[in-house]
């Protein structure tokens, strides 16, 4: 059966409206599909960077995990190291106590409380072990450099069993002279008897060209002072 014309122009219309809907369809799903596609790009990139970030921590962790074992190996070195390091640091300090006892007689009121403030660091709970090898380094440094050293000090010394103020002349570790303030009187310190002794007048002259040098008013030259026995 034929169909009317005002039918056939509905039919028509109906059709071209499906079409519109159908391409209003299409083009909304294109563009939901671009969306699509980008949100699965920036997650297939997001993923592509967890799994990186994944690789990488696991990575560190086993990183980490060797520097955790290796400072507990370097602790327990350590603590080995101060176990055994304290003893030594309290021998070093006695055998330096007896070294400065048989030392010369110099600077003993000084070297003294240097042994007590070093001891006392040592028998100090709250010292650590790291300054307590600081302050023995310090004092064997200082008496090591007492063997270079040329000095002029005004010290008190027993002279045939009276106590007298004098000036000392110390030639390093080598020989302590004396010179008494009026300069009238000069002698030295036998290690052997472990007192002090006059000298010969002779040496006046060069004792006063040592105290100079001491001074550093004179260049320094070779001194003709007994260091061992004296010649009759």
């Amino acid at each position: 059966q034929a169909l009317e014309p005002g039918e056939l122009q509905q039919k028509a219309e109906e059709a071209v409206r499906t079409w519109k809907r159908v391409q209003e369809l299409e083009d909304r799903w294109a563009t939901e599909r671009e969306g699509l596609l980008k949100e699965i790009e920036r997650l297939e990139a997001q993923r592509r960077l967890l799994l990186w970030k994944k690789e990488k921590m696991e990575k560190y962790v086993m990183d980490l995990k060797g520097r955790i074992t290796e400072l507990k190996r370097c602790t327990q070195e350590l603590k080995k190291i101060n176990r055994e390091l304290e003893p030594y640091l309290d021998e070093t300090v006695k055998r330096l106590r007896e070294f400065i006892k048989g030392d010369l007689p110099f600077l003993t009121e000084e070297r003294q409380k240097r042994l007590l403030a070093l001891q006392s660091v040592l028998d100090s709970y709250d010292a650590g072990i790291a300054e307590k090898l600081r302050r023995v380094l310090e004092a064997l440094r200082i008496e090591v450099d007492y063997g270079g050293q040329v000095e002029v000090t005004e010290e008190q010394i027993t002279l045939a069993d009276r106590p007298r103020t004098v000036q000392v002349f110390r030639l390093g570790r080598l020989a302590l002279f004396y010179r008494t303030l009026d300069g009238k009187e000069i002698g030295r310190f036998n290690p052997e008897t472990g007192r002090w002794e006059k000298l010969p007048s002779r040496f006046s002259r060069e004792m006063e060209r040592a105290m100079e040098m001491a001074a550093r008013r004179r260049a320094a030259d070779l001194l003709k002072l007994p260091i061992g026995g004296l010649k009759k």
